[in-house]
């Protein structure tokens, strides 16, 4: 059935571009290490702390948000952690501290891998009738380039990258707005 089919692709594009964007907040921190050194005068420390402290709650959180999940739907819980990691990621590229910014990246981590429970899960509810390995594989190939998009935004973006650490991560908070959108 043509419907059904594009219907599930209609999902998969959605489902796609939150996770786009997840991976390309997730990865704003590399580019702007320098500049959080340079200019608010964060050690290597902290920087590696900015990306570990969203791997702490997943230790333990991603199993409750697979219950939540079960629960409650992928959609429901795709909305509401998108707008966690949204959170998230306002604080980290708005706080004036270190401390503000890594309770940032802590609740983008809270939010991010339930996410990705969420978005596998719409995608699976999609395409088990077919594609799924295919639509899997794609998903997360769309993930990396969010990724490789972070990574690289520090030529795409140049300008604002001239103007200090804030509007690169805005960027990356932008990109969080688009993932709950």
């Amino acid at each position: 059935d043509w419907r059904g089919r594009g219907t599930a692709w209609l999902v998969f594009a959605l489902v796609a571009a939150a996770a786009y964007g997840n991976f390309y907040v997730y990865d704003s921190i590399g580019p702007v290490a320098d500049l959080l050194q340079r200019e608010r005068g964060f050690s290597d420390t902290q920087i590696g702390m900015l990306n570990a402290i969203y791997s702490l709650p997943n230790v333990v959180l991603v199993l409750v948000g697979g219950l939540l999940v079960d629960r409650f739907g992928a959609a429901r819980v795709a909305v509401g952690t998108a707008a966690v990691c949204l959170v998230g990621s306002m604080l980290t590229a708005f706080s004036p501290e270190f401390a503000g910014m890594a309770a940032g990246r802590l609740l983008f981590g809270i939010g991010a891998e339930t996410l990705l429970i969420a978005l596998t899960v719409a995608i699976v509810d999609y395409f088990a009738g077919g594609n799924l390995a295919f639509a899997m594989g794609l998903n997360l190939a769309i993930s990396r380039a969010g990724s490789f998009s972070a990574d690289m935004s520090p030529s795409w973006f140049a300008s604002a990258y001239a103007q200090g650490w804030q509007p690169p991560l805005v960027i990356a908070m932008l990109l969080a707005a688009a993932s709950l959108a």
